[in-house]
């Protein structure tokens, strides 16, 4: 026999078995599903078995509605932060340590060029972002009045 003939016999073969495979394992599945209705138990405890742990409230009525013990929160007006916290909160983490070159508070000389473009530059720099600072130090939720103040500490301790 040539090797042609070979690989074709072989080829013939694989297909045969795959078929055969094939339709073993439809028969099998035939066998397997139950062509009666579910009963409404059977179809309560698989719903059971499938249904989500919670569900999101996305009212204060459905909450209270789904726990009795979900109260009205309580809103407490945050006091406005002090420049040091500022500074600690927002701008701390890169003028401690220097990353990114940023000017470690403190230090006069990395300070002293920046001092001399003026308050107005820094303040923008600081509100818009400048090189790898990002706008208002990262934190978004800082008013203009916050960034003034944090920029006041560091320029008073850096001079």
């Amino acid at each position: 026999m040539s090797e042609d003939k070979k690989i074709l016999s072989d080829l013939g073969v694989t297909i045969g078995v795959l078929v055969v495979i094939a339709i073993v394992i439809s028969m099998v599945a035939i066998n397997l599903v139950d062509d009666k209705p579910m009963s409404a138990s059977e179809e309560k405890n698989i719903l059971d078995r499938i249904k989500p742990l919670g569900e999101l409230a996305t009212t204060l009525e459905e909450a209270q509605k789904a726990s009795p013990i979900v109260e009205e929160p309580v809103v407490v007006a945050a006091e406005p932060m002090t420049a040091e916290q500022v500074y600690n909160t927002a701008c701390m983490a890169c003028h401690a340590t220097g990353v990114a070159n940023a000017p470690k508070l403190g230090d006069i000389a990395a300070w002293a060029p920046r001092i001399a473009q003026g308050v107005d530059t820094l303040f923008e720099h600081a509100v818009k972002g400048f090189k790898g600072m990002p706008p208002r130090g990262g934190s978004s939720q800082l008013s203009d009045e916050d960034v003034s103040a944090a920029l006041d500490y560091m320029v008073e301790r850096s001079q």
